[in-house]
């Protein structure tokens, strides 16, 4: 049985380059929904069951690794301590 030779490289770099050139120039919220509306898309092709039981968070941006953090409360050193 001879299969079907499938580039999956090239199919994913067209799919994410078509995005790209869709979304460019948009706000965060515009991307979130872009996203969220495709995912519901594909979510009702696949099997609407499933998306009905399950539903994203619809939860605020978090803030990135890079986002500044609180500085922790240091205790002081035994050598300090006594």
């Amino acid at each position: 049985m001879k299969g079907t030779r499938v580039r999956a490289v090239d199919m994913v770099r067209r799919i994410r380059d078509r995005q790209a050139k869709a979304l460019a120039g948009k706000s965060a919220a515009e991307v979130i929904a872009f996203y969220r509306a495709a995912g519901k898309a594909a979510a009702h092709d696949v099997a609407p069951s499933v998306s009905r039981q399950r539903t994203p968070a619809n939860k605020a941006p978090q803030p990135t690794s890079r986002a500044r953090r609180k500085a922790k409360t240091t205790r002081p050193s035994r050598a300090v301590r006594g």
